[in-house]
């Protein structure tokens, strides 16, 4: 067999983020442990990483992994220095090779599966991993190319030098958004930790990519848009009452249920093909969809798919009775099929109240509310424009809690907002939501001027309430409130200062808000928050959890910038400062 080996430069400077990537944290390991990993898992087991910036520091590390270090001394001129370094190092024997930057950290195994298997079998002399139709990382690269001879300084690099084989490349279809994400930016390793968050969830893109990679047709994909979309929303309602459900797993599973609709048993056929792609919790959800069985107790994930797969009949929402009437009318005069028809509708019937009980909401009310915004927003992309309100007048120079204080923008909180507002001139807006504060509502009216808009204050937009604490510095919080302070470190998420919320409190109000704003309108919208409720929303954009809220920066007068699709967030812009540089 074919010998393959992996190379990964890694001796750069990271001058775009400003950390030094491989050693960056991402869950549990580091970048460079994560793309290390993923080839071992894959089965490659020679993986050399070139370094040069920071040796000292990666090497210990690369030691532990068993790894082939490779020094460049000149990785100041670039990365092609670094590849061509690593080339030298590859002994006659290996006949290909992985080309993989450190900080496209997070390429499944299965992607280096399938690239090493069409390499194998067709010939090629590149195989390229595609995505939606564009290239990415790691291509595999045959020996047979020249590329150790190229000069450090050619121009245009290794991509250009590949371009000159066009002819014998082969490109590979993969649902792995993780083929594109490199980590340049502050926004892009929020994205990647978030990725390893949910590492066997499939993104909304990849799902649809599994889609149409399966063969489903434009129906089949309609359908499980409209159940993903109103599965999600359903969770949604659940989290408000504090019923913990993983909103980013219903989503994947009603995406995904019928994956492999038209084949026989075709919810155990996707849920086969979801487990070989590591996607084990997707897979078992996906496997109940058509049969459940009635339990008691908290919902569950595959309760709130099942739900929806029958409150929706092709791409319309519908009552349990409307979407049974029909098999019931067919199998009238068969008996045994009317039994186990009648028997579908009685543990839909049992999913609904259980839902309507901890809920406290009505399904019919969720479906009436939203069924206009989710029939028009279904594969339509939207933007939600984040900004935070202008600084604030407040009693000298020090930090102080604000929470729900209404305080007027300062002379530099207007400059701030008027900087928003040209920064927005331009943008299209349907709407602009803002808290019932001052600071909140001066802000927005001061971009509306330009757009003929009215701002729609919404109270449940509000900064978080912190009660006692509210008009007290921090040291003095530490000094008169010593063990809730210390208690409030110990959980964010819950703690609430005495008359105030907790942020879990707070997203309980915030997030029905977003949703609704979301289904009132069918364009791009602004909403002027504040720093803790910027964060929240930023959190649930990025799927990050609470408790690391404070991980996100949210200046004064700044702009964050959320794309929305197929009911799900992806975070585009973080903390732009308008009129200076984004940080």
């Amino acid at each position: 067999m074919q010998k393959i080996a992996a190379l990964i430069p890694a001796a750069g400077y990271s001058s775009r983020l400003g950390d030094f990537k491989p050693l960056l944290p991402v869950g549990r390991s580091t970048v460079i442990e994560e793309a290390v990993g993923r080839f071992r898992l894959a089965g490659i087991e020679d993986v050399r990483v070139v370094i040069g910036h920071r040796a000292a520091e990666i090497s210990p590390v690369l030691d532990r992994l068993g790894v082939r270090r490779i020094f460049n001394p000149d990785y100041a001129r670039g990365m092609l220095s670094s590849v061509l370094a690593g080339l030298k190092s590859l002994e006659p024997v290996i006949d290909a090779f992985f080309l993989l930057p450190a900080d496209i950290a997070l390429v499944k195994p299965a992607t280096i599966k399938a690239l090493a298997g069409v390499y194998r079998s067709s010939g090629a002399t590149v195989v390229y991993p595609r995505f939606e139709g564009l290239r990415g990382h790691p291509p595999l690269i045959s020996r047979d190319l020249p590329a150790k001879d190229l000069p450090r300084d050619y121009e245009g690099g290794l991509r250009t030098f590949l371009s000159r084989f066009e002819d014998r490349a082969f490109d590979v279809d993969v649902p792995d958004q993780a083929i594109l994400m490199d980590c340049d930016t502050k926004v892009d390793y929020f994205k990647l930790c978030a990725y390893r968050l949910r590492d066997d969830i499939p993104t909304v893109r990849e799902c649809l990519a599994l889609l149409s990679g399966h063969g489903a047709s434009n129906q089949t994909i309609g359908h499980c848009r409209m159940v993903a979309g109103l599965a999600r929303l359903l969770a949604v309602h659940l989290g408000f009452a504090g019923f913990a459900v993983n909103i980013d797993l219903v989503t994947a599973a009603g995406l995904l249920h019928d994956m492999a609709k038209g084949q026989a048993d075709h919810a155990q056929a996707g849920a086969e093909v979801l487990e070989k792609l590591g996607y084990g919790r997707v897979a078992r959800i996906v496997a109940l969809h058509t049969d459940i069985q009635s339990k008691s107790g908290p919902l569950d994930e595959a309760d709130l798919v099942h739900l929806a797969d029958k409150l929706v009949k092709g791409e319309l929402l519908v009552s349990l009775e409307e979407r049974f009437d029909g098999p019931l009318k067919k199998f009238a005069g068969r008996p045994d099929v009317l039994r186990a028809v009648g028997n579908r509708l009685e543990i839909a019937k049992k999913l609904r109240k259980r839902l309507e009980d901890l809920s406290g909401v009505a399904v019919r009310e969720i479906i009436e509310k939203v069924k206009s915004g989710l029939q028009t927003a279904s594969g339509g992309r939207r933007r939600i424009y984040l900004a935070r309100h202008g600084a604030v007048v407040h009693r000298g120079d020090i930090k102080r809690y604000i929470g729900q204080t209404d305080l007027p923008l300062s002379t530099e909180g207007v400059r701030q907002a008027e900087m928003l507002a040209e920064k927005l001139k331009d943008t299209e807006l349907a709407a602009i939501y803002c808290s019932d504060l001052r600071r909140s509502v001066d802000t927005a009216q001061t971009v509306s001027r330009l757009h003929g808009l009215r701002p729609i204050a919404d109270p449940r937009l509000r900064e978080l309430s912190l009660g006692e604490w509210e008009g007290f510095s921090f040291d003095e919080v530490r000094t008169l409130f010593p063990a809730e302070y210390e208690e409030r470190g110990r959980d964010i998420v819950n703690y609430r200062p005495s008359g105030g919320e907790s942020f879990l409190d707070c997203a309980r109000r915030v997030m029905p808000a977003l949703y609704g704003a979301l289904g009132a309108t069918g364009g791009d919208i602004l909403i002027v928050g504040h720093a803790g409720v910027n964060r929240i929303l930023l959190c649930h954009a990025l799927g990050k959890p609470i408790d690391e809220i404070f991980d996100i920066d949210q200046d004064y007068g700044c702009l964050n910038l959320i794309q929305y699709s197929d009911f799900a967030f992806e975070l585009e812009i973080l903390n732009e400062i308008p009129g200076a540089q984004a940080k």
